[in-house]
């Protein structure tokens, strides 16, 4: 009776102890499926996500997405420098041309020139043209020949604008404080002369600063274009008679060059040796001379 009523209690143990590991369980499971209900319900209220904003581009880089691609020369200072040489048919035609063009784009000829004749006709000009106008002259260009080689230099001179007007606003401002205390204080006669004098310093730096600044303001806004014009050449087969004759006459030339400088050559050299011919041909008329009576004996 004792075994078997322990037995009965030890199994009651067990089954309360099952029980609560059951109830532990549910409890536990109930509480993971509300946390789960609540996550998934704030995910459902949460705001959308906010629409991606357009990438602003800093200044002087493109931007990669936006409604509007910048360049990456935008806010800079740049100085364009070009060297073009362009083949035509007829250089004189294209010069005439090229000077319409550039005059039609605001710019002007700072310099040029041509020579030769023939196929030997060459133009070489320093243009100055907009930096804006450079590609129209480039196709017009195109249109007037053909372009054999096209080098552009580009230099940037932001910093060095920026700087020049930091002095510049410095100067204005040291002239005006210089104005005021002249216009606000009487002092002494050597008083007025040195601040005098400061205002005469001041104001000189003002002007060579703005001097520096118009000169790199027009090197800003117009491109330097050193272009040249020249005729096609031609080879020897495509026109054997005239190169024939264009051979003959450069022989010609060289064979009177060769006798005309050799004539110079003794025109200058005739006044200095003339007196020891002389003297040679009197040595020998006089050995002459003195051979002559021995002969005889």
């Amino acid at each position: 009776m004792r075994v078997r009523a322990a037995t009965r209690m030890g199994m009651n143990e067990n089954n309360r102890f099952s029980l609560r590991v059951a109830r532990v369980s549910l409890v536990l499971f109930a509480l993971c499926l509300s946390a789960f209900g609540c996550s998934k319900r704030d995910a459902s209220h949460a705001a959308p996500p906010a629409a991606a904003s357009p990438v602003v581009a800093a200044p002087g880089i493109t931007a990669v997405s936006g409604a509007k691609h910048e360049p990456l020369a935008a806010g800079r200072a740049l100085v364009v420098t070009a060297e073009i040489r362009v083949t035509v048919a007829d250089v004189d035609a294209a010069v005439a041309r090229v000077r319409a063009e550039v005059e039609g784009a605001g710019g002007y000829v700072a310099d040029g020139g041509t020579s030769g004749k023939g196929e030997d006709r060459t133009a070489h000009f320093v243009l100055r043209v907009p930096a804006d106008k450079l590609r129209d002259l480039r196709a017009a260009l195109a249109g007037a020949g053909e372009i054999i080689s096209d080098a552009e230099h580009v230099q940037d001179v932001t910093e060095e604008r920026a700087d020049l007007e930091a002095r510049l606003r410095n100067a204005r401002v040291q002239e005006k404080r210089v104005l005021e205390i002249m216009s606000g204080k009487a002092g002494t006669i050597g008083e007025v002369i040195d601040a005098e004098r400061e205002l005469a310093r001041i104001r000189e730096t003002i002007e060579r600063l703005e001097a520096q600044k118009r000169s790199l303001d027009g090197r800003i806004d117009l491109a330097t274009v050193n272009l040249t014009l020249s005729a096609p050449a031609t080879s020897a087969w495509q026109s054997p008679a005239k190169s024939i004759a264009d051979a003959a006459r450069t022989g010609t030339h060289a064979a009177a060059a060769f006798f005309t400088y050799t004539a110079m050559a003794l025109a200058t050299i005739a006044p200095t040796a003339l007196p020891f011919v002389l003297l040679g041909v009197a040595i020998a008329f006089v050995v002459r001379r003195r051979r002559a009576p021995a002969v005889a004996r």
